[in-house]
């Protein structure tokens, strides 16, 4: 076996774990009161437990709702008495019989945010370890005693609900910057009184709690705490200060995995990592806490690839792994490895399509509020199955095997064709160049992407793998349309970059031609345009040595993102002195500079090269669209819009099970 490590059972408490892969907790357990969310969230839960893990974290159940409550909209629960409100227990019971049904444990998460709560309502407060103003403006009321004896008895009330909801145990919230985290780091407890100071008074009342939760259920339910190794802030927690919380807390816990960060700066923190972050990038601060403690110890944080499991696994640093954002990119990931197709796994990008931020951390710039966003989690790039308002094992089968042609040969064209194949259609994908990738092919050479470069290679790989036509070197015309004789047509035929109107854009040249080759730009470099293409392609030029300064019209850069991923991007541009100039107006290019106009007048930028990022423009040929006669013709892809990935997966997905 390859992954015979990762592959191995393991004991937890009295539970057996069939292997060492473990769904991250995910949703908010509590969205299934909303009869729309119910359907994309089961699915969501369900299809890791029936992907292969040994076991499935049902997402954070805010443990009251006077001030631990962190989503509006959310009716409110007497989790002491399930039988006050019937409909919210089974719908949380389910969560735990779609699990079980596929022969994976069940556990659902814990939570209190303390500090970070947003009163949703004159009955709601922020309480935390002490006196303050939380990251969203609202003050916070110092707990006293009595505070944490409820809160802890709260905890012990919450866990008996799901124990009795059918759940095999329950994971305590204590890493991210919330009500753990909030006592056990030096930096947000600054009490004075027996809760503060050394790590053992920190440590007294997430301790009350551990112990309210395993007298409350007893000794054979399992007790998962999930932990920050490090909260990333200067004189913050250690990974041995938590070792030895855990080490303290260990006679009322079945397993513990280490996370990180805090959850007001969580980009910045490794919470969520970024694509700019290492991947495993908590790996060695569980190694350390594994040091204290006999417990199963399990590590999250930016782990996409088994290889990196098994490494960790093998090497005695950790017992297992978690993984959140993964199982949405590919559920699939665990069956894959015991059949030996690692290679077929979608791999995270760390994009933040599934989770971009939320209105309570700050994100002021995102598309959605927070009952929005509830409903909207779970989203993925790179699976286009992710969060459908169907299931997709439910589909009816294809009326007939059509003949399917698909023009183009990037992300759109090869999930159209692939979704198309898998359909039972007799599927030619034409690709005028010579290759498959599309306008993925810049991932070959920049040096952030790995992890869509691998994308781009894996979804070759599953086209080359299929019964699919493939005719490279080919351009279709209206001729070729009317002889090939399709019953339907797939235009995926992309977009081309924009080329705007500024008096010397000749001395310029696109983005893409800084990775496709064709132009190498000197030392200092002047990008118009600041949109996320601009940002990302001067990103890799001034890593790769060139000096660079951009120039965008609008307010802000990328201003096409939002939430964390621009945060991140914004952050590593700034990490690697990248000059933005935002609000500013390109007047004339010459073949030494650029001339611009802002709030500070009028100036000359010299440069040894100037490269613009203005857009892109589908392209999508009429007349390709006019000989396809009685052929069905769906358009995907940049071809319906300029887009990005996302886009070209869903599109092409939906219109393929349309034929």
């Amino acid at each position: 076996m390859k992954f015979e490590h990762l592959l191995s059972p393991m004991q937890v408490g009295n539970k057996t774990y069939r292997n060492r892969v473990v769904s991250a907790p995910m949703a908010f357990s509590l969205i299934v009161q909303n009869p729309e969310a119910q359907g994309p969230t089961y699915r969501k839960l369900e299809s890791s437990a029936k992907g292969g893990n040994a076991c499935v974290t049902v997402g954070e159940l805010d443990v009251n709702f006077r001030d631990a409550v962190r989503i509006p909209g959310f009716r409110s629960v007497d989790f002491s008495d399930p039988d006050q409100d019937p409909d919210t227990f089974d719908a949380v019971s389910e969560y735990a019989r779609r699990i079980h049904k596929h022969g994976a444990i069940a556990l659902a998460e814990l939570a209190h945010c303390g500090k970070e709560k947003v009163p949703f309502n004159d009955e709601q407060e922020t309480i935390g370890p002490v006196e303050t103003v939380n990251s969203a403006g609202f003050p916070v009321r110092a707990m006293t005693k009595a505070d944490m004896d409820r809160i802890a008895q709260d905890f012990g009330i919450a866990a008996t609900y799901i124990q009795k909801a059918g759940y095999d145990g329950v994971c305590l919230h204590g890493g991210h910057g919330f009500i753990f985290t909030q006592f056990l780091s030096p930096l947000m407890n600054t009490r004075t009184d027996e809760y503060g100071g050394s790590l053992e008074n920190r440590a007294k009342f997430p301790l009350q709690i551990i112990r309210a939760v395993r007298e409350a259920v007893g000794p054979d339910f399992l007790i998962e705490l999930r932990i920050d190794g490090t909260d990333h802030q200067p004189n913050g927690i250690t990974p041995e200060e938590t070792g030895q919380f855990v080490q303290w807390a260990e006679h009322d816990l079945t397993s513990v995995h280490v996370t990180c960060g805090i959850y007001e700066d969580s980009v910045k923190s490794g919470m969520e990592s970024s694509m700019f972050h290492p991947h495993g990038l908590n790996i060695e601060q569980a190694a350390i806490v594994k040091t204290y403690t006999k417990l199963p110890v399990g590590v999250v944080g930016g782990i996409n690839s088994p290889e990196m499991c098994e490494e960790a696994i093998a090497s005695g640093k950790v017992d297992f792994v978690v993984l959140g954002r993964q199982m949405l990119a590919d559920p699939e990931f665990t069956n894959k490895c015991i059949a030996g197709e690692e290679s077929r796994i979608r791999r995270c990008l760390r994009c933040y399509k599934c989770f971009p931020g939320s209105p309570e951390e700050g994100y002021e710039d995102l598309p959605f509020n927070s009952e929005e966003l509830a409903l909207y989690v779970g989203h993925c790039t790179i699976n286009p199955l992710a969060h459908l308002p169907f299931d997709p094992d439910e589909l009816a089968p294809a009326e007939k095997s059509a003949r399917v042609l698909v023009i183009g040969g990037g992300v759109a064209g090869m999930q159209a064709a692939m979704t198309a194949c898998d359909r039972g259609h007799r599927v030619t994908l034409v690709e005028k160049s010579d290759q498959l990738g599309g306008l993925l092919f810049f991932t070959d050479v920049d040096i952030d992407k790995p992890d869509l470069r691998n994308f781009k290679n894996m979804m070759i790989r599953e086209v080359e793998m299929r019964d699919i036509e493939i005719c490279l070197n080919t351009e279709v015309t209206p001729e070729y349309i009317r002889a090939f004789g399709a019953d339907a047509i797939i235009l995926a035929t992309g977009s081309v970059p924009a080329h705007p109107p500024i008096p010397g854009i000749e001395h310029a040249h696109q983005a893409m031609e800084i990775y496709d080759g064709t132009y190498t730009p000197g030392k200092k470099v002047v990008m118009i345009g600041g949109g996320l293409v601009g940002c990302e392609t001067g990103l890799f030029l001034q890593k790769t040595g060139h000096e660079v300064t951009v120039v965008e019209m609008l307010d802000r850069i990328a201003n096409e993102s939002f939430g964390m991923y621009r945060e991140a991007l914004v952050l590593e541009m700034e990490k690697n002195n990248m000059v933005s100039l935002p609000k500013t107006k390109c007047l004339k290019i010459e073949a030494d500079g650029v001339t611009i106009e802002n709030e500070d007048g009028v100036q000359k930028l010299p440069a040894d090269s100037v490269v613009y990022a203005l857009g892109m423009k589908k392209v999508c040929p009429q007349e390709l669209m006019d000989a396809a006669g009685d052929a069905k013709v769906f358009v995907v892809g940049d071809a319906k819009g300029p887009g990005k990935v996302d886009q070209a997966t869903r599109s092409s997905y939906l219109a393929a099970i349309e034929i």
